[in-house]
Order: structure tokens, then C-alpha cells, then sequence
């Protein structure tokens, strides 16, 4: 439908108002998530892309979804709703085991994006949020996820972290996602050329990040220097290949700022994404749109970007009273999905991750795994049912080790 003239240039100022006010905001770290579960699932079943409404200036379109979660924990959870390995507990505290049920619907999510057709150069905007603002709590309040513009080859705003591949995430149900995937959402400033047919290159500026342990008394110090990522994607027939690199200087001092010390830190992710002939497999279960991701991730002092690492302190740690030290890490996972009769879908991931030992203690996270399997049905392009299994094992360098596992069932109603 069209507007009046004033009420297409009031709903084109208040998006143009709250896209400025968000740009001067600091945004901090919020939850990661696997980027792709909570969207769109492998299937055919979709709702309309066509637009909510038409101004005469823009193209809008709401989209989301309200999601109903049940969880099952079986001993040794931590969290509410995201299945963190590098939180579980790997001492017993006690001799009795607990179990514990949980039903939330603050993972439903609102979004809000806009194109503007006249203004010759491709321009759109987007806004989205979710609920989730207390994990752990029982508030929800509203959160931001994404607010970002984009002009031709142009980004501006809030949104996933270039450094490593969000086309390479497995479809899970947690909304956490795999250990040690790369999946936090930061101010940016991102320039992507499509060099040829099959090379695109991604540059970008980031907000960067003081996610380290500092020295006694002391507090952290955000560098005056943005992240830097450089991103090469080479497409081929079947598939994709992604590389990125990730550099940023970590900042230092002690509690009385006597001195300025900087550690350089960096990143490395590579990721073969691809996907399997459609051809019916022999037999009786006629698979389709099988994809299978192999990623892997290798960094010293960048662990602030990485799912169950991020907000830890782990990119750097006191080796003694006036120096730190970063930490190695590496990991990766393999993923394998699969559309069955168009209406059901499954996922199934093994992730793991590791860290060096720091020098003054041990009693730190040293290896984490994690598994997820599900099975997705789509009754139509609208409703969906999900169920996931999770198990997750955690080891500190002292030798303490836990596991966890839960049951997670989704109902979720896309529009």
C-alpha cells in the first residue's frame, strides 16, 4: 500500500533519525549466536521477500519471528538459554545431581529493513532485535543486534564481525552455536569488491575490543586503533572458500597508569563450505540440499571475537606484576546438513577448541568440545517445530574436567 506524502516523509525521518542516533552510540558485546538457525531454515518453505509497504521514497519490509523455547538440562548447566562449554563447571560441588527445566520466549526477534529504490546508487538500511537481554536473569528487554546502512560497496554500522564466515555457519537451534566459530556483532566500517566472477575481497574497520585479564587493581584500556580484517572468498561451482586475518594492538598499563605497554595480536580462519549433488541418494530417503562446512581458526590474543570465548578476559593474562601475556588458541568444526522431502531438515556439528596455558596459574580453560544434532519440520512456510540434542565437555589445564547435556525444543512462527 502507499502512504500520504507526510506520512511517507515521517516513517523515512524516523528511520533516518534512529539510524543516526544508533551510529553515535558505543555498541558493546552482546550475546553471539550462530547467525543462521534464527533466520531462514535449509528448506523450501519461506515466507514472501516482497515488501511490508511502499513510500514514496522507500521499500520497507518487518520481518521475525515469535519463538517459544523449552529446555531440559541434565546436571551441570549453567545457563538459562545459551550452551556455553567454556562454562562448565569441571569441579563437583556437591554429590546430588540436579536437573532442570526451562520455558522462554525472549529468543523472538523484530526487524525492520529498508531499501530506497531513487537513490541511484543501491542503498538499504536495516534495524533488528530480539529479547534476549538477560540470559541469565529474568528480565527482557529489548536489544539491538544489527543497525546498519549501506551504500554500493559501502557498510556502515553494527553487525556480524568479518573475521571468519558467517556462510559456513551450521543451522543449530542453540543460539550460541558452535565453541569456536567467530560470531560476535560490532560497529564497523566494511568495504567488499567483487574483484571477478569467482573473487571477492572484504576489508573492514572494526570496534575493537579490551577483552583481557589486567593486572592487579588495574583497569582495561580500549586501543586507539581499530581491529583490522581482510577477508579473500573465492567462489566456485558447488560451493565457497573464505579466508580472513585479523590484527589489532592490545593496550595496557597498571592500576596508577605508570607506563604503556602494547601486545600485538592476531587471527587466522579459513572455511570450505559446499554443497552435495541434489541427485536423490540411493535408497529410500532421497536427500536434498546437503551442505557439509569444514572451518578451522588459529589466533594469539583474539579470542574476544570467538563464541566461547568472548567476554572471558583470555586475549590476554598476567605472566607477572607488570606484564602480560596472549594466549594461542585453535579449534574448528565440521558440519553436515540435509533437506528431507522438502518440510524436514537436519543438522548435525562436532566443534572443538583449545588454549594455551598461561604462566602464573592453571587453574584455566584448556580444551572445550562441543556436539549438536537436530531435526527441523516445517509445517508450512510460516510455522515451524525443532528439537536439538547438545553435549558439550570441558578441561582446565589442572586436569578438572565436566560435561553437560540438554534437550532443547523449538516452536517458531517466521513472518
Amino acid at each position: 500500500m502507499r502512504s500520504s506524502g507526510f506520512q511517507s516523509t515521517l516513517k523515512i525521518s524516523i528511520c533516518c533519525l534512529a539510524l543516526f542516533y544508533l551510529s553515535k552510540t558505543s555498541f558493546g558485546q552482546t550475546e553471539f549466536d550462530s547467525l543462521k538457525r534464527n533466520s531462514n531454515l535449509d528448506s523450501s518453505y519461506q515466507p514472501s521477500q516482497k515488501p511490508t509497504f511502499i513510500t514514496e521514497f522507500a521499500e520497507g519490509k518487518i520481518s521475525g519471528f515469535v519463538q517459544p523455547a523449552l529446555y531440559f538440562d541434565y546436571n551441570n548447566i549453567f545457563d538459562n538459554d545459551l550452551f556455553v562449554t567454556s562454562e562448565i563447571p569441571t569441579q563437583r560441588l556437591t554429590d546430588v545431581n540436579f536437573n532442570r527445566f526451562h520455558f522462554s520466549a525472549n529468543q523472538s526477534r523484530l526487524g525492520f529493513s529498508f531499501k530506497f529504490p531513487k537513490a541511484g546508487t543501491n542503498t538499504t538500511a536495516l534495524i533488528e532485535g530480539d529479547f534476549l537481554s538477560s540470559a541469565k536473569g529474568e528480565n527482557t528487554f529489548f536489544r539491538l543486534r544489527h543497525a546498519y546502512l549501506t551504500y554500493g560497496e559501502f557498510l556502515v554500522g553494527q553487525t556480524w564481525t568479518n573475521f571468519g564466515d558467517v556462510g559456513a555457519a551450521p543451522n543449530t537451534l542453540d543460539l550460541e552455536g558452535p565453541n569456536s566459530m567467530p560470531a560476535s556483532r560490532v560497529a564497523q566500517v566494511r568495504w567488499r569488491h567483487q574483484i571477478t566472477k569467482k573473487w571477492n575481497l572484504l576489508f573492514a574497520l572494526e570496534e575493537p575490543k579490551d577483552d583481557y585479564t589486567p593486572l592487579d587493581s588495574a583497569n582495561t584500556i580500549k586501543p586507539g586503533f581499530p581491529e583490522l580484517v581482510f577477508k579473500p572468498k573465492y567462489t566456485f561451482k558447488n560451493g565457497h572458500w573464505t579466508n580472513s586475518f585479523i590484527y589489532k594492538p592490545i593496550i595496557y598499563s597498571d592500576k596508577e597508569y605508570n607506563f604503556k605497554k602494547k601486545l600485538p595480536s592476531w587471527g587466522f580462519t579459513s572455511s570450505l563450505s559446499f554443497k552435495l549433488s541434489d541427485k536423490k541418494l540411493k535408497g529410500p530417503f532421497g536427500l536434498k540440499k546437503r551442505v557439509f562446512n569444514i572451518f578451522g581458526i588459529i589466533g594469539d590474543g583474539t579470542q574476544g571475537s570467538v563464541n566461547d570465548f568472548g567476554g572471558l578476559g583470555y586475549e590476554a593474562y598476567p605472566k607477572d606484576n607488570s606484564t602480560l601475556e596472549t594466549l594461542l588458541y585453535y579449534g574448528g568444526y565440521l558440519s553436515y546438513s540435509f533437506v528431507y522431502k522438502k518440510r524436514w531438515s537436519s543438522t548435525f556439528v562436532y566443534s572443538y577448541l583449545h588454549q594455551e596455558k598461561p604462566t602464573i596459574t592453571n587453574q584455566i580453560f584448556k580444551q572445550s568440545s562441543y556436539i549438536a544434532a537436530n531435526a527441523v519440520l516445517a509445517l508450512n512456510k510460516y510455522f515451524t517445530f525443532g528439537s536439538e540434542l547438545l553435549w558439550g565437555y570441558k578441561e582446565n589445564h589442572d586436569n578438572t574436567s565436566g560435561s553437560a547435556f540438554r534437550i532443547l525444543c523449538i516452536m517458531r512462527l517466521l513472518f
